[in-house]
């Protein structure tokens, strides 16, 4: 994530994933899933335009990302709470650029959630790890 003049945080991105990949940090991570899956799929459920990359800027600290991702929990709880069996059917293009079952994206969101919360443990974790010497 980068600051801009204006004070907004921007993250580094690449069209093509450089090879090696750069190390990914805690605020890139909250990034992703605050605008790649949660902020676009709750769009999409609604019937709305999928918000672009650029639009969805990083939080800038960690109590108003856990915020932001909070209010989007609340967010998706309620989507889904509207949901009935026949729905899971229904057609989504989002995120792949052909309808498919919503029931798949759904799976999809929650391997989503699972991946980004591990990554987010393993980065905390690499922290902790790295300065515990100096706390000792």
């Amino acid at each position: 994530m980068r600051q801009q003049a204006d004070g907004t945080w921007r993250p580094d991105w690449a069209d093509a994933e450089p090879d090696p990949a750069p190390p990914v940090t805690l605020g890139w991570l909250t990034w992703h899933l605050i605008w790649w899956w949660w902020s676009s799929l709750i769009a999409a459920l609604r019937g709305e335009a999928v918000p672009p990359r650029a639009q969805v800027l990083w939080p800038g600290s960690a109590a108003a990302t856990v915020a932001r991702i909070s209010a989007l929990q609340a967010q998706w709880s309620g989507e889904l709470h509207k949901l009935v069996a026949d729905d899971l059917a229904r057609p989504l293009a989002y995120p792949w650029p052909e309808p498919r079952p919503l029931r798949l994206a759904l799976a999809w969101a929650n391997a989503e959630l699972m991946k980004n919360v591990a990554e987010i443990g393993c980065v905390r974790h690499l922290f902790e790890a790295q300065h515990a010497g100096a706390r000792s």
